[in-house]
């Protein structure tokens, strides 16, 4: 018997909650949020936005563009490391920054 997606078990709720508690407690998931604000930020310096974040913006006038973005995901990583009970506070932040590169993008590229 198979049902429809839209009926869920029982216990189901209690297994999304707990992946998803993982998912945000993960280093990889911090890695890839990491490499997707690098994407994303770089995108939207081609189309001619500006860093709002002002330690970001000091890397970029001292690294350039790319270098200085590339410096700031090195120190998150590094700060990350040591960092395994409140990750999921950074991973959520990050997931919410690059939902912000992409909203930027979004208008950037409508203009």
């Amino acid at each position: 018997m198979t049902s429809s997606p839209s009926v869920l078990p029982a216990g189901q709720p209690f297994q999304r909650k707990a992946a998803l508690r993982l998912l945000l407690r993960s280093h990889w998931t911090f890695a890839v949020l990491q490499v997707l604000d690098l994407l994303t930020t770089m995108a939207a310096f081609h189309f001619g936005a500006s860093e709002v974040n002002p330690l970001v913006a000091r890397l970029t006038i001292e690294f350039g563009r790319f270098g200085g973005v590339l410096a700031s995901k090195l120190i998150a990583v590094v700060i990350a490391l040591g960092v395994r009970r409140r990750l999921w506070v950074a991973n959520l932040l990050y997931t919410l920054i690059v939902c912000w590169n992409v909203i930027v993008l979004a208008i950037l590229w409508a203009r």
